[in-house]
């Protein structure tokens, strides 16, 4: 009897102690160090995904895995025609995951998932960046990314149906972001020094601090003369007065969580919020991404839009 007690008493032990292990919380992740002691968010991070900017009416903020899979290969059958190699070298489509949840829109705040435009917001909108229902006058009127003076990069960045790759590099005193895009180096100032007025740019001016684990980064300082911002559908607009809030969190060993806010009352009639999750990379190095203004396809569209002009005046088109 006394061993059957013993040998009662020594299962129950263990089960118990297997139980509370079993129910203990995972450890929070601890976010590594620099040399110079600050979070460690260096590494090349990349997004391939088919979440939208803008939500489609009548769709939650997320889906459950086998629905998230159906949509995301809805959103590449609407799409306009593919020719770009790279869009189908990464499998099948699928939305971006934040934190565990699949995503049917990078908008988070308003709850609809819509850029809340202004009447002037609208007005400049109205267009799609890839559907070709834009009627541009001159090469200038041309998209950012098309001229290569935009990038998916320019705060805030952007999510496409191709891996875009950006790459991390911090010092003491400042933040690098490359990307392997049209984006040119981007540099967070950690000394919170302005800049003049005078001088912007497509990617602004860009000063940051640490919240904790946490990179907050405010951009100020954009060019108000070519608002568009590449996205699938409508463009979203940013002015010269708009304020930029980013912020970048590492939540995992393989996840940059980046959520920012655009506060821009130009086109805009509320602040709105957007949230897109990263991955890290196995490699460390990010190839050149050779796109320049002028390149041949734009001196090929309007010497060919040149010559239209001349047959239809010379009636050779009749």
């Amino acid at each position: 009897m006394k061993h059957s007690v013993v040998a009662f008493l020594a299962v129950a032990t263990f089960n118990m102690t297997s139980s509370a292990q079993t129910e203990l919380p995972e450890a929070p992740y601890v976010v590594p160090r620099t040399e110079y002691g600050q979070p460690d968010l260096q590494a090349v991070w990349s997004t391939v995904n088919y979440t939208m900017l803008e939500r489609p009416p009548g769709l939650p903020q997320a889906l459950p895995p086998d629905a998230a899979a159906g949509f995301a290969q809805q959103v590449y059958a609407g799409s306009p025609e593919n020719t770009d190699p790279d869009i189908d070298s990464f499998g099948a489509p699928s939305l971006n995951v934040v934190k565990g949840e699949y995503r049917t829109s990078v908008i988070v705040s308003p709850e609809n998932g819509q850029m809340p435009f202004n009447e002037r917001g609208l007005a400049a909108a109205s267009h799609h960046y890839f559907k070709g229902d834009h009627d541009f006058d001159h090469p200038e009127q041309r998209p950012g990314v098309e001229r290569c003076i935009e990038g998916w990069g320019t705060p805030p960045i952007r999510t496409f149906m191709y891996k875009t790759h950006h790459g991390i590099v911090q010092t003491a005193d400042d933040i690098a972001i490359v990307s392997e895009d049209n984006d040119a180096l981007r540099v967070i100032h950690m000394d919170g020094q302005p800049r003049p007025d005078i001088m912007r740019s497509i990617n602004g001016h860009s000063v940051g601090h640490w919240d904790g684990d946490t990179l907050v980064v405010e951009t100020t300082h954009f060019r108000g003369d070519i608002p568009d911002r590449a996205t699938i559908n409508r463009p979203m607009l940013i002015s010269a007065e708009a304020v930029v809030t980013e912020r970048f969190e590492r939540v995992s060993e393989d996840e940059l969580f980046y959520s920012y806010e655009v506060n821009d009352p130009y086109y805009y009639t509320q602040p709105w919020r957007g949230e897109i999750s990263f991955t890290r990379e196995e490699v460390n190095h990010i190839y050149e991404y050779s796109c320049h203004e002028g390149n041949y396809s734009m001196v090929g569209a309007l010497r060919g839009e040149r010559v239209v002009e001349v047959r239809a005046e010379l009636g050779l088109d009749d």
